[in-house]
């Protein structure tokens, strides 16, 4: 899968409605606007958030720095990469 920026998207759209430019048309124009109000209904997809775990050195337990779930992080001798909750990505340093 392939995200792209909903703003930008729009942005170009929006560039194909505008009757000044030489490369106007109408068909364009219509095709644009249709696209538009498809990409309107479209659900937003958020770019992943990366953090760390807080753990607990007495527990096999960390809390996750971005929603603050507990969440048991090691599965055999790997530490868990993603949060289950949020599905933050845990690739950061703690502080």
């Amino acid at each position: 899968m392939e995200l792209i920026s909903k703003d930008a998207l729009e942005a170009k759209l929006m560039l194909c409605m505008d009757m000044n430019r030489a490369d106007w048309s109408y068909n364009k124009m219509i095709m644009a606007n249709k696209m538009l109000e498809i990409l309107d209904q479209e659900p937003i997809i958020e770019e992943r958030k990366h953090g760390y775990w807080i753990e607990h050195p007495e527990h096999p337990i960390g809390d996750c720095c971005i929603c603050g779930e507990r969440v048991p992080i090691y599965s055999g001798s790997k530490k868990y990469k993603i949060c289950p909750y949020c599905g933050a990505i845990m690739d950061g340093d703690s502080k």
